[in-house]
């Protein structure tokens, strides 16, 4: 009776097979989808440093020119002086700019040269020579500032005369030419005075 009960109460071996066969065959496929990445995946490589630093790498030295057009303006005691002489306090300009680019760098900026010789005041009858010699620097954008001394030789004063002149602007890209529009102060006895240039580069 006893060991009738124990019969009838067993599980047959199919019922037991089935699930136990299933739980080995996912056994693998569950380990292969929660299984951690490889160590080696999951630390980061390094960029070898090559010690370069293209920020500061000079460029090939080129040589700009090209011609400047303009007007200057006087203020103060030479302002007064023209007046007397019957001439007025502001006289054109006409020249001629000689650029170096000293350097350029790969980020955009230049280190610039440059020399102007003018001729001023033609359409008043009276010639003024003047010669700047500006050292200054282009950022990327164009936007440029330099300084540098200036002589000036007036023919009917016979008179030679100095001032520093600082200078800045901006130079604007315009199909395959450049379009340099600056504005400077010259700073010399008499009071300053306020030129304004602009003409293009060749180069």
């Amino acid at each position: 009776m006893y060991r009738q009960s124990i019969v009838s109460r067993a599980v047959p071996l199919g019922t037991l097979a089935t699930p136990c066969l299933a739980l080995l065959l996912a056994l693998p496929l569950s380990g292969t989808l929660l299984a951690p990445e490889p160590l080696a995946a999951q630390v980061p490589t390094a960029t070898p440093s090559t010690g370069a630093t293209p920020e500061t790498r000079g460029l090939e030295r080129m040589r700009l020119s090209g011609p400047r057009f303009g007007f200057t303006v006087f203020t103060g005691d030479v302002a007064d002086q023209r007046r007397l002489g019957e001439l007025e306090p502001i006289m054109t300009q006409f020249g001629w700019q000689f650029e170096t680019r000293i350097v350029s760098l790969s980020n955009g900026g230049q280190a610039l040269m440059e020399w102007i010789p003018l001729v001023g005041g033609v359409e008043q009858g009276e010639l003024n020579l003047s010669l700047a010699w500006l050292t200054g620097y282009r950022l990327a954008s164009g936007v440029e500032f330099g300084v540098g001394p200036n002589l000036s030789y007036n023919r009917d004063q016979d008179r030679t005369t100095s001032s520093m002149v600082v200078a800045g602007g901006a130079t604007l890209p315009f199909g395959e030419i450049q379009i340099p529009l600056n504005m400077a102060v010259g700073i010399a006895q008499g009071g300053p005075r306020f030129t304004v240039l602009m003409g293009w580069i060749i180069g």
